[in-house]
């Protein structure tokens, strides 16, 4: 399995960073939204859709959604979509604490699992075409690109789930949510946000980054880290209801896209909200 894991891994890693930096931005928008249609037929499995057609009618409103905001070339300002993304996120930080007596609600109720996924599909491609689509960005005396920007984000995900792993092989002994994901750690958790930090303080070290710079970037950090370990757990709330192991069985070793996903549905808009709010983007 570890093999399999690992040569997936390194299909999909060069796969993944060649779409962000060498796309144009129609191109990117057309990639992740494939992603995200692929994302939204395993979501209609954990609102336990009937038949194929019924998931493949899902997939098709999902598909809607998507191509009318890009239609609609983001009609709706920044700070709407950013306060929609910022209520979703609310909402599933009191679902998640809420876990299982809040969520006794969810019985049943398919066609609201299929609204929350409707939203967060969305919202996910709405945060990483829009952060891909910046012109410039100055942090410190560097200037980073939009698809730097996504790259960003996807490399802070991947950075705390690597010190999340070590730190919670090594050090974990308080479960995190041990009813929704019983193998996560709030040593690991902790692990992974501190590797993160280090890392970024040394960048804005190296950027010669003021004090300001040096608040602004570990408040983005954290938000996003710690957003991005929610992502993974809505994901295994959902999966668990459903009684699903996995999302699905598209990669081998990892099993579904939902899977390798989970964390960056909400780090994307969570990091992309974050820099609105401090830095003045173009």
């Amino acid at each position: 399995m570890l093999k399999l894991r690992v040569m997936t891994a390194l299909v999909l890693f060069p796969l993944a960073v060649s779409a962000i930096l060498f796309l144009s931005e129609s191109t990117f928008a057309v990639f992740v939204g494939f992603i995200i249609l692929l994302g939204a037929y395993e979501w209609a499995g954990f609102a336990k859709f009937p038949s194929v057609l019924a998931k493949m009618a899902y997939v098709l409103i999902v598909a809607i959604t998507i191509f009318s905001l890009w239609l609609m070339n983001f009609a709706l300002s920044v700070s709407i979509m950013n306060n929609i993304a910022t209520g979703f996120w609310l909402f599933a930080i009191i679902l998640l604490i809420g876990f299982p007596n809040y969520f006794k609600l969810f019985y049943q109720a398919n066609l609201l699992i299929a609204i929350i996924g409707l939203f967060l599909l969305t919202l996910t491609w709405y945060a990483l075409i829009s952060l891909q689509a910046i012109d410039t960005f100055t942090f410190a005396q560097t200037t980073i690109t939009g698809p730097y920007l996504v790259l960003s984000v996807m490399m802070l995900v991947w950075i705390a789930d690597t010190g999340a792993y070590f730190s919670g092989k090594r050090f974990g002994k308080n479960k995190l949510a041990p009813q929704i994901s019983p193998g996560k750690t709030i040593e690991g958790v902790l692990g992974g946000l501190l590797l993160a930090i280090v890392i970024v303080s040394l960048f804005t070290l190296w950027s010669g980054g003021s004090m300001k710079d040096y608040v602004y970037i570990i408040s983005i950090t954290t938000l996003t880290v710690l957003f991005s370990v929610m992502g993974d757990l809505l994901e295994s709330l959902f999966k668990r209801q459903a009684k699903l192991k996995d999302s699905g069985h598209l990669l081998p070793g990892h099993g579904g896209i939902l899977d390798r996903i989970d964390s960056v549905t909400a780090a994307a808009p969570i990091f992309f909200i974050t820099l609105s709010w401090l830095y003045v983007i173009h």
